[in-house]
């Protein structure tokens, strides 16, 4: 999860979901896209949390902008720790079932030896947990 620098929230190195209600979210909205929508949503509403952004944008580096500027709070991949800028802290999330899958796709057949070596890559660095 990502929270401002002086969200109460970032004073812990974690927190549980439940600690959510009420906060403002920024994410993805169901248009932008659809199932990471579901699967937040139906994530924060096992915990009786709603998953309703007041802000919503298109990729990960505008969400963490807004959090930043103290807009709201997000919830974001361990990957998108990586970028840190000014004002922004990632808090851990205690519920450990709580993630999101990730999906590659690619078209059947593709020729480019550039998609083989990106599909290598990523190969390389998340192995299946399941």
């Amino acid at each position: 999860m990502a929270a401002g620098a002086s969200h109460p929230l970032a004073e812990a190195p974690d927190a549980n979901l439940r600690d959510l209600a009420g906060e403002a979210i920024i994410g993805f909205g169901r248009r932008v896209s659809p199932s990471l929508h579901a699967v937040l949503a139906g994530m924060l509403g096992a915990e009786g949390v709603s998953y309703d952004p007041i802000i919503e944008a298109t990729e990960y580096a505008t969400i963490l902008g807004f959090v930043a500027a103290g807009e709201g709070v997000a919830i974001v991949p361990a990957s998108v720790r990586t970028f840190q800028p000014p004002g922004l802290t990632y808090v851990g999330l205690l519920e450990a079932w709580a993630s999101v899958p990730l999906l590659l796709l690619t078209r059947a057949g593709e020729p480019l030896p550039l998609v083989a070596q990106a599909l290598d890559v990523v190969a390389e660095l998340y192995t299946p947990t399941t």
